[in-house]
């Protein structure tokens, strides 16, 4: 059996090129994880809005999956370090890599003792199970339930409501058996996500769609307290005894302060991490007086997208409208849009799969013979061709977010598209109740969501058959927020889902994002990010995971 993940997320670190390496590198060798000194001190962070969940099964909101990394035990886990060691999974509670059938359908895992909640309670086989029976039930309607039931055996019966129990999931003393329903090379890295985590028989009992607030964890630390929309607690585990960093006694998260406020907490050093941004105008004079990659402002790469998903779904502008689409992707001027995030925040596109994805690179960022990614008055001139004929009754709305950058996007958008002859009324929404909301289709009534794709694991299906596969459309927890559903498509992302890893399986795909881009846009491509972090002169040990962003179990204080 194969001794390492057949991907590696060091690729798209390497392809995005947005940063200095020699910097990256220099500032990777300063950081100190503390994995002897005891815990001391408070880190305190701030998010302008609140998450949408601290449930592990039903959050999927980047801070959140944040402070995930630092309470969650899972089977396997990413190392508290920097790319490119730290995109690697490894065996976390599992006692190693997981013995392997022939046909790679049946994989068993041996549980590691130690591991405890911070309730005291042992972690066995069978918390690994109830979390994936839980993900699973449908009155729960988890938007991360997509990880493992296209795979898992029996956990579409119990999404369903055939079953109670997810049939292909066993648990036996320390031997937890996965029985798949066809093989899955990227297995180990979904298991390495939030929702899989361990989770206590109280927890798992629990299907209410609303979720829970605080619980107990086996990870390093443990959501203590959460008031929403104002503050989340995180405590140290007393149980703990595992090999991951705890440098603080607490983390404590307040929530609803404007960004320019949060600017101020960091820089008093009242505040330790600036956890969603700050304004991004503000990011050309931090660099400046902080320097790039030292102690306070630091940036890196991400395998991401920012885009303008078009609304497929009947009774939307987009359904069965392609003309429209494409006009879109001339008209929209992304430079002025990414231009809204300020310095250093990314690289404009015109595709679906980011740079590090697929085998793409850099250099491939933007497609040859692709929508231009510069406004003009040719650009201009094509979309209002396009659009003519195609634009319905005229009118559309758009969904943002409403603080940040998304009022200046939408408005930027709102400004372009009226050169086509299509009205935008804008809808303000807080990022978190617009990002669940849009998933379920009864009320998503917008024609264009603003939106933003980070990927869970570095493989174009992730991108691709996630975000685009109208089979998989469904009443709610949709990702796929444009309702894009193109029978011919659906057919072509089946079976590039079924090649081997490789040249082949990235050129079906590469050739998946050119043709739908050319022939039916499901989006508006804007631009691939670049992360910046701003915190105070008193956050120590600073690491930065590729996969689960800043590491809040590392930090230690100073």
């Amino acid at each position: 059996m194969q001794k390492r993940l057949w991907f590696s997320i060091t690729a798209a670190l390497i392809g995005t090129g947005l940063i200095v390496a020699a910097s990256a590198t220099a500032a990777a060798k300063k950081s100190a994880v503390p994995t002897k000194a005891a815990a001391s001190g408070t880190l305190v962070t701030e998010l302008n809005s609140d998450v949408d969940y601290t449930d592990p099964q039903l959050t999927y909101y980047v801070p959140s999956w944040e402070m995930q990394y630092a309470t969650a035990c899972k089977l396997m886990n990413y190392p508290d370090k920097e790319a490119p060691e730290g995109g690697e999974v490894q065996p976390e509670v599992a006692a190693g890599l997981p013995a392997v059938s022939k046909d790679g359908k049946t994989y068993t895992f041996t549980i590691k003792p130690g591991f405890k909640f911070s309730n005291g309670q042992a972690v066995t086989a069978a918390n690994f199970k109830m979390a994936i029976d839980r993900l699973a039930q449908p009155k729960l309607a988890s938007s991360t339930s997509f990880l493992g039931s296209d795979i898992i055996v029996g956990m579409q019966d119990v999404l369903d409501g055939k079953a109670q129990s997810v049939s292909g999931v066993t648990a036996s003393g320390s031997k937890l058996t996965i029985h798949l329903t066809h093989a899955a090379p990227d297995l180990l890295a979904r298991l390495a996500t939030p929702p899989f985590q361990a989770i206590t028989s109280s927890l798992a009992s629990n299907p209410d769609p609303a979720g829970v607030n605080t619980y107990p964890s086996c990870g390093p630390y443990y959501y203590a307290a959460r008031t929403p929309n104002r503050s989340i607690t995180l405590k140290l585990n007393p149980f703990y005894k595992g090999p991951r960093p705890h440098g603080v006694a607490a983390i404590q998260v307040n929530i609803g302060n404007s960004p320019d406020v949060i600017y101020q907490d960091v820089v008093k050093g009242t505040t330790d991490y600036a956890e969603d941004g700050v304004t991004p105008t503000l990011y050309a004079s931090i660099a400046k007086t902080y320097g790039i990659n030292k102690q306070q402002f630091f940036i890196r790469p991400e395998l991401e997208v920012d885009y303008l998903a078009l609304n497929h779904d009947p009774g939307r502008l987009f359904h069965d409208n392609p003309n429209l689409a494409k006009a879109v992707n001339y008209a929209v001027d992304r430079h002025a849009y990414l231009a809204q995030r300020g310095f250093l925040a990314g690289a404009r596109t015109n595709r679906i799969l980011p740079p590090g994805m697929a085998g793409l690179s850099k250099k491939d960022e933007v497609l040859k013979d692709g929508y231009p990614i510069s406004a003009s008055s040719a650009t201009v001139s094509k979309a209002k061709s396009l659009a003519n004929g195609h634009t319905g009754d005229g009118k559309a709305e758009m969904w943002a977010p409403n603080a940040g950058v998304g009022p200046l996007q939408a408005q930027v958008v709102q400004f372009d598209l009226k050169q086509i002859g299509v009205d935008v009324s804008i809808k303000l929404l807080p990022r978190a109740q617009q990002f669940v909301t849009a998933r379920n289709r009864a009320q998503a009534t917008y024609d264009i969501n603003w939106s933003a794709w980070g990927a869970d694991y570095n493989d174009p299906y992730d991108f691709i058959n996630i975000l685009l596969d109208g089979t998989t459309i469904a009443p709610t927890a949709n990702n796929n927020d444009a309702y894009y559903n193109n029978a011919k498509f659906n057919t072509q992302m089946s079976k590039a889902a079924l090649i081997a890893p490789g040249a082949s399986r990235n050129a079906a795909y590469q050739t998946l994002d050119k043709n739908m881009m050319a022939e039916d846009p499901p989006w508006a491509p804007m631009f691939n990010r670049l992360e910046r972090v701003f915190v105070s002169a008193h956050f120590g040990c600073f690491v930065y995971n590729p996969v689960e962003e800043v590491d809040l179990a590392a930090a230690c204080k100073k």
